[in-house]
């Protein structure tokens, strides 16, 4: 029994862990995508911690995004940038909004969206009010995932292994149907139409940092 609880331990050690730099990756994804202020450089490099201690290959885009801020760090830049390549929503060419990717006719607004506040409402959460965009903006969507994992981590402190399954069980089917639906064609409308490297750095980690995430979600399913 003693050696049963060590192991017990040690297992729960490491997914506090993983767990702790998973939600740290998606809550400065998510800083990320926000209009760009100074000092923003911090946020990237807090990402690439988070990326580095997962072993995840998007570490390598950030390096390079990281890279291309040093040569060239200008905040207005980057904020004209973001303007054209995102505002609109439908004059953009890389609109970041769910809806126009799962929706017939790049619908904004539409059935999609409405899912995605649900999911929200489910668990008790819902965007604050000074959150002005869509409820299936990248930024809230990657957003939520930061409190899916926020809440499974209070259940696995709690030793609740059945609440952190369904914690589990619902980032999965978030991803499936929401974030992880549209975000490849989302990276690869920004990779086409980006004039600076660091958007196209950003699109590429993120859509490669969730498609690992959905991946290696199963193997902490059915946890108990």
């Amino acid at each position: 029994m003693q050696t049963k609880g060590y192991i017990d331990m040690e297992i729960t050690t490491k997914l506090k862990a993983q767990e702790t730099a998973r939600d740290l990756a998606y809550h400065m994804l998510a800083e990320a995508f926000r209009l760009p202020v100074p000092g923003y450089t911090a946020v990237l490099e807090k990402l690439r911690k988070a990326l580095a201690d997962l072993s995840s290959e998007a570490c390598k885009e950030v390096e390079c995004l990281l890279e291309s801020c040093r040569n060239a760090p200008d905040t207005d830049a980057l904020q004209v940038e973001y303007t054209r390549l995102f505002l609109g929503p439908f004059s953009a060419p890389a609109p970041p909004y769910g809806s126009v990717y799962l929706e017939q006719e790049r619908r904004l607004m539409g059935d999609s969206t409405v899912d995605a506040r649900k999911h929200y409402l489910t668990m008790g959460v819902d965007l604050s009010p000074d959150f002005k965009e869509a409820p299936d903006h990248i930024c809230a969507e990657l957003e939520f995932m930061h409190v899916l994992i926020s809440m499974g981590l209070k259940a696995i402190e709690d030793s609740d292994y059945e609440l952190l399954a369904e914690n589990v069980r619902h980032q999965r089917s978030f991803l499936l149907h929401h974030l992880g639906a549209w975000l490849p064609t989302f990276a690869n409308k920004v990779m086409e139409h980006s004039q600076a490297g660091f958007y196209r750095y950003l699109a590429a980690a993120a859509a490669k940092f969730v498609a690992e995430d959905m991946d290696g979600l199963a193997e902490i399913e059915d946890l108990e």
